[in-house]
């Protein structure tokens, strides 16, 4: 690569392309220059085990974690924001200390099955947690970018554009999950993850589905 090309940002994309595709050898080809681009950064260790993970190589995916808490690598607890009314709102996965908690809970439910109709399935590779399907599904809908975003939904006028951040990485599902959101509801829906902002508009994203 030229040396003034992003070569975090270019193995990264592909590193999250591997994880949307499933492709261990060349994601382990990304990862092994990430590593030695930034050794320190929870993010790609988290990405690599759990392409391990979808693919079933639960040992590989177990040596990463465990390499990760030899060199001290702490993956940061993720969480989602949003400014309402000159007040930014928090949430963390699964969060019910929101005074709104159950409404958005409920929500998201309700929003789920209206997803569903449109063609969505949720990806339950993105929960690494076992448990059964089911109960995979109701996790992916306690992601902290959808609790946000539901918030922004149900607070702001129809039309209004809701922008969020989140700390860490958008996962799969939720980036999914969002461009169905955009189109259901008729919203533009800006997330800006720990590497880039994602315009969600009637159904599509600005980033192309490469992050």
């Amino acid at each position: 690569m030229p040396p003034e090309f992003d070569k975090v940002g270019a193995w990264s994309s592909l590193l999250g392309a591997c994880r949307i595709h499933q492709n261990v050898e060349i994601g382990e080809i990304a990862a092994k220059n990430l590593f030695q681009l930034e050794p320190n950064v929870a993010s790609h260790y988290v990405l690599l085990s759990n392409i391990y993970a979808s693919a079933r190589l639960w040992d590989k995916s177990t040596e990463v974690r465990n390499k990760m808490k030899e060199m001290g690598v702490r993956k940061e607890p993720g969480c989602s924001w949003i400014e309402f009314d000159d007040e930014v709102h928090k949430f963390t996965a699964g969060d019910v200390s929101h005074p709104q908690s159950e409404e958005l809970h409920g929500f998201l439910e309700t929003l789920s099955e209206r997803m569903r109709k449109e063609g969505y399935v949720p990806d339950v590779s993105c929960v690494l947690h076992n448990v059964d399907e089911e109960e995979k599904e109701n996790l992916l809908c306690g992601h902290s970018e959808k609790l946000a975003i539901a918030f922004g939904i149900l607070n702001t006028p129809p039309g209004t554009t809701i922008r969020v951040a989140k700390n860490l990485r958008v996962c799969n599902d939720c980036h999914v999950a969002t461009k169905f959101i955009s189109k259901i509801v008729g919203r533009e829906i800006i997330v800006r993850d720990v590497r880039r902002f994602h315009h969600f508009r009637e159904g599509s994203c600005s980033c192309g589905d490469y992050w």
